[in-house]
């Protein structure tokens, strides 16, 4: 998985890079098709907001969260992704066991 952190009116300090580190660490425990993950950090008047914007295969997931400490927003935005991730894996596997296994409706039809 890409990992790409940027910001935004933001000075990326060691300590928010190693945050958001371990937060993308957890992330492939939900589905293991993200394929870039870009997390953007912004201040702006005084609100910290963290977007977090997952790619995955066939759709891209967006958490945003702001508040006035960062580690709290880029907690929450994970937090956020974390869900959006799991439903989304839940969707496909639902998606995936309504379709049934390949070869049975060719089979069926004989």
């Amino acid at each position: 998985m890409e990992v790409q952190i940027s910001g935004r009116h933001y000075d990326i300090t060691d300590v928010i890079e190693d945050h958001v580190e371990q937060r993308v660490k957890k992330l492939p425990r939900y589905d293991d098709q993200i394929i870039r993950l870009s997390v953007v950090l912004e201040v702006d008047s005084g609100n910290d907001t963290a977007e977090v914007i997952a790619k995955c295969r066939g759709t891209t997931l967006v958490a945003e969260s702001t508040g006035h400490d960062m580690h709290a927003a880029i907690d929450d935005a994970f937090g956020k992704m974390e869900r959006e991730v799991k439903r989304y894996h839940e969707k496909m596997i639902d998606k995936r066991d309504k379709q049934g296994p390949r070869g049975i409706s060719s089979l069926e039809e004989q």
